[in-house]
This record gives structure tokens, sequence and C-alpha cells, in this order.
């Protein structure tokens, strides 16, 4: 079986795709070309021909390993899968188990960052009143977060979207390189956040910061 391989899926948890014989097979003469397993795959593992009206394995290596799901919607059992032993078999051979625990805590890690942004953005969306910030200065040497974070720590505001661009990180402490920084001041239930602010630019003055933008 020759098929130019989609990058995407070349590899399964670091095992080259094609050792790995795991595919679907269409019986013709079960097939009643009812298109299902073509429009369903979301890897286009099916192509169609529509002049013989059946279904054709066209990228079989796209296949996700393990997953029998358009054998399992056919409605006449004209898809068919190696037996489950075979993944089972190279789980075991090439120690998948041992491999996925990093990529477990990586996506662990990326869906509660996920979740934090969505935290963010609900604030965004909520606040009564907000005043965006956008500075320049030694954000990072003066700890400029940190001693934001000390002012506004037991208030009803919130600092949210904070952006720091620096050149590098050598760049801001070997050569005193400024970072860009940019952030929003909120609140949900405040109408007036006045004193915040002031006290925020305050930080501002003691860090050395300058502002470029406070709408």
């Amino acid at each position: 079986m020759v098929e130019k391989l989609d990058p995407k899926f070349a590899y399964w948890h670091g095992i080259e795709r094609t050792k790995i014989s795991w595919y679907p097979t269409v019986d013709e003469e079960k097939c009643i070309g009812c298109k299902l397993c073509f429009v369903s795959c979301g890897r286009n593992v099916f192509d169609f021909d529509f002049q013989r009206n059946k279904a054709v394995v066209a990228k079989a290596y796209n296949c996700l390993v393990g997953c029998s799901t358009c054998a399992t919607i056919c409605p006449v059992n004209a898809i068919s899968f190696p037996e489950k032993d075979l993944v089972q078999k190279i789980e075991r051979e090439e120690k998948v188990l041992s491999k996925i625990k990093n990529k477990a805590k990586e996506k662990k890690l990326k869906l509660d960052l996920e979740k934090i942004r969505k935290k963010v953005l609900d604030t965004l969306a909520n606040s009564k009143i907000k005043m965006e910030y956008e500075l320049v200065g030694h954000a990072l040497e003066k700890k400029f977060m940190e001693k934001v974070h000390d002012r506004i720590k037991d208030c009803k505001v919130d600092i949210i979207d904070i952006k720091i661009e620096s050149s590098s990180l050598r760049g801001c402490w070997d050569f005193k390189a400024p970072s860009i920084v940019k952030f929003s001041l909120v609140s949900t239930k405040m109408e007036d956040i006045s004193d915040y602010i002031t006290e925020i630019d305050k930080v501002i003055g003691e860090c050395g910061m300058i502002i470029v933008k406070k709408t």
C-alpha cells in the first residue's frame, strides 16, 4: 500500500505510522454506497468512487490507531479492521505508556491554561470598567508585575490580558534593553476605579516605566 503520508499523521506516539498496519478494509460486495464512512471520517481516510458507487480506502495511514468508528456506523458491516490485539502488542513492544506521561502533563497544562484564558475573557466581557495600559521600561528586572500585584491583591480589581515583549532575556539583564508591557486594569464590581488607576500609576513611576498609551 503506497500513499503520500500527511505529516500530521506520520507518527503515532513516536512510532512511524507505516509500521502500524491499522486501517480499514472495505468489502466491495457488501458495500451499498451509502457514503456514511466517506462523509463521517474526519481524517479523510476514505474517497468515494461515484462511478462504481463504492467507498475506497484512499489514505489508510491517516486512520487514527485504534479507531474503528467507520466500521461501527457502517449499516451493512462492510468495513473491517485488524484485531485490537495488534495495537496492544505495539503498545507493549514500543513502551508507549511510558512515553505518554510527559504528553499527558503537557495536555493537562494546556487545558488548565485554556480554562484560565476563558476566565480572563469572561472577566473582560463582564467588566464594568476598564483601563488599558501600554508601557515601556525595565518591567522584568524591576519586578513590576509583582509590585502591581501587591497593590491590588486585596482589592476588587484585577490585571488581565498581560503581554510582555522583550528582545531577549540577556538583552533585559545584560544590556538593559527595555520591554514593552501591555495590560488592562478591570473591575466587574465597581463603577469607579480611579483610585486604583492612581495606585498603578504610582507603581509605574516607582519602577521608572514610561506610559506610552493609557485609554
